[in-house]
């Protein structure tokens, strides 16, 4: 069981609907965390009003991309996710995209019609669909999660227990019920269902899926989680196993909880990121084979690792960094790149077993950024294990003040400074609903790649200059930072997508559980979601802060950003010229996706070997037919551009 000392009111964090096992309880401590300086080991924490500025790049600034703003459905239902959100957004080559959200209009806590909520943007319309009035299912679900998947599908898996919806076009026509998924790999000794799902889908035609979960069992003294993994070439034959956490020796779980884990996918390569647990690094697995072999890398390493929080000889020697909530992409070169939000905590050697302090504010806040081309996990610029995932610095010469870390590679965002506002504690919400989802300031990463490896890094904080109506807490914006990939850092001036500019009714609006569509098509363009409405705290939250339900708005925003934060590298080579061929199986004529204006060679082989076609083509981005007139039969078609080859398998009826 965790128990958390936090800096206000003692926190039921465990909310019964979904067993988790949180429970929080308060100290004297908290007051001094808020309010004085705060002795850990020999370090002082100071009041955020000390915060030292830093260059201009710390200020936000309101650039105004070119930003498409889309309201996409209404929910009542506002606790989109137990910890973080992902996998619920994916873009198209021809530029439409697909969003999902749990869904209900009933403002009570029955929510008997709750489900996935299904919108879809037309990339040649450029329109959204009417809003959803009902669920996509016909029985109760929740917890949606989609991907693109085959020619021009896309496929649905919901919640409680798994089940699975697909349908041939995206956006058009029925869904078709594929039905349930395993409940639990073979030998599993509980009844009980896989639950909280994530998808993605990988190889040539987005035809192998990829699925992970948590199974979720009462046992004697706690709730036991086991996470799993499955995958499937059909939507309708799974082989369920343990996640690839069994490879590292933590058999199932590894203290990692229901939807402490996100998943990516980007032609045959395949990321899962587990992190959130407060016993256990968090860890990254990496496939290049569409899922069938794994291997480990640890993103960042707990000094604790695999040590309970209650252990009674355990005693912090220092305040510790520790990662929470977090997103994975991988780019089209085949690099996973991963985003953390960052806490503070401090162990109390003279309180019972279990406590320890979680500390907020500018001092201690960030977005974390690594990717697996580093050699090992994040570390830290003191070489103190404790310190790999801090952001901020004290400046020696200047008691009280801090700097950035000084490798600004490691850095996304931050809670956003304006001219003229200064940040104060107590007006920072940490209610018993918002703790879980965050833990710390800034929360809810979500990563966007464009085709070049560009990235957008979303993320939800805090704003300064927006207050409720009672003045007494601070709004939240979704804040986003871009990584040019040319540069090889993160820009750490920041865009506030809920500023008014943008929509007049984000005056008054809080913003979370940010989403983001993994991969996009078009250079400099990036895709994100999140969750708004005028209340801050979560009518379904563990301590139900708001008293009534509330509308709340599911956001899609197109992204095209500016020139000087995204480039096209000048020794750049499309590994992937070609992402499709279709239809599959084909008459006389086939599409072939391209992902840039290249000369192409294409060459058609049959099953004996022999080159049936061979020619030239001019391909543009985008789709470009190309007429076979070939005999029924299987054929393997080679495009080779840029000096790139890429062959896929077709048939001919």
């Amino acid at each position: 069981m965790r128990k958390v000392l936090l800096l206000s009111l003692s926190l039921a964090l465990g909310f019964s609907a979904f067993a988790q096992q949180r429970v929080a309880k308060n100290d004297i401590r908290s007051a001094q965390a808020k309010a004085e300086k705060v002795s850990m080991g020999n370090e002082k924490i100071n009041p955020a009003t000390n915060f030292a500025p830093q260059t201009a790049k710390s200020v936000v600034v309101n650039r105004y991309d070119d930003v498409l703003d889309g309201e996409t459905m209404m929910t009542m239902y506002d606790l989109q996710s137990n910890h973080f959100c992902s996998n619920r957004m994916y873009a198209m080559e021809n530029g439409s995209a697909a969003i999902v959200a749990t869904f209900s209009h009933e403002p009570n806590q029955s929510a008997s019609d709750r489900g996935t909520g299904y919108n879809f943007f037309n990339g040649e319309t450029e329109e959204w669909m009417d809003m959803p009035e009902e669920r996509v299912e016909s029985m109760r679900t929740g917890w949606p999660t989609i991907a693109p998947y085959g020619d021009r599908g896309e496929i649905l898996i919901s919640h409680a227990p798994m089940r699975c919806w697909t349908r041939e076009v995206a956006g058009e026509g029925e869904w078709v019920y594929r039905g349930e998924l395993p409940i639990s790999p073979e030998g599993f000794p509980y009844a009980d269902d896989a639950s909280w799902p994530r998808v993605a889908t990988s190889g040539d035609n987005h035809n192998i899926i990829h699925v992970i979960g948590d199974i979720q069992h009462s046992g004697t003294d706690a709730t036991e989680h086991y996470q799993v993994y499955l995958r499937s070439e059909d939507a309708e034959n799974w082989t369920i196993t343990y996640s690839p956490l069994e490879q590292v020796g933590f058999e199932s779980t590894g203290g990692f909880s229901a939807e402490d884990y996100a998943i990516a996918a980007n032609g045959h390569n395949v990321a899962i990121l587990y992190t959130g647990s407060m016993t256990n690094s968090v860890w990254m697995f990496k496939s290049t084979d569409d899922g069938l072999t794994w291997n480990a890398r640890r993103v960042w390493e707990d000094p604790y690792e695999g040590i309970s929080l209650d252990d009674p000889n355990l005693v912090y020697s220092d305040t510790l960094y520790r990662p929470m909530s977090g997103a994975v992409v991988i780019d089209n070169g085949g690099v996973v790149h991963v985003a953390l939000n960052v806490l503070e905590m401090a162990h109390w050697a003279d309180t019972e077993p279990g406590y320890y302090s979680y500390f907020y504010g500018r001092m201690v806040d960030g977005i974390l950024y690594w990717n697996d081309t580093q050699e090992g996990p994040v570390q830290s610029e003191d070489g103190n294990p404790h310190h790999a995932a801090r952001l901020w610095w004290p400046i020696p010469e200047e008691p009280g003040y801090v700097r950035m870390h000084a490798d600004s590679t490691k850095w996304i965002g931050y809670i956003p400074m304006y001219e003229g506002y200064e940040w104060d504690n107590d007006k920072f919400y940490n209610g018993d609903d918002y703790h879980p989802r965050f833990y710390s300031a800034s929360g809810h990463p979500a990563l966007s790649c464009d085709p070049y490896g560009n990235i957008c890094c979303a993320f939800s904080s805090p704003c300064v200059r927006r207050l409720d109506d009672n003045g007494t807490y601070y709004y939240r914006s979704i804040y986003t930072s871009y990584y040019n990939v040319d540069k090889g850092y993160w820009e750490q001036d920041v865009e506030d997508l809920c500023d008014e500019e943008v929509n007049f009714m984000f005056l008054y609006s809080d913003n979370l559980f940010t989403l983001s569509a993994p991969n996009t098509y078009k250079p400099g363009e990036f895709w994100v979601g999140f969750q708004s409405d005028d209340l801050i705290g979560l009518y379904w939250g563990s301590g139900a802060a708001q008293t009534q339900a509330s509308e709340n708005i599911i956001h899609a925003m197109r992204i095209d950003a500016e020139d000087e934060y995204v480039s096209v590298p000048e020794n750049y080579e499309a590994k992937d010229v070609v992402y499709n061929i279709y239809p599959n199986p084909a008459t006389d004529y086939v599409v072939v996706k391209s992902s840039q204006d290249v000369e192409a060679n294409i060459s058609i082989v049959n099953l004996v070997g022999q080159t049936v076609k061979q020619f030239n083509k001019s391909l543009k981005t985008g789709e470009n037919s190309i007429s076979i007139d070939l005999k029924s039969g299987i054929y393997f078609c080679t495009i080779s551009a840029n000096g790139f080859n890429k062959t896929i398998k077709f048939v001919v009826k």
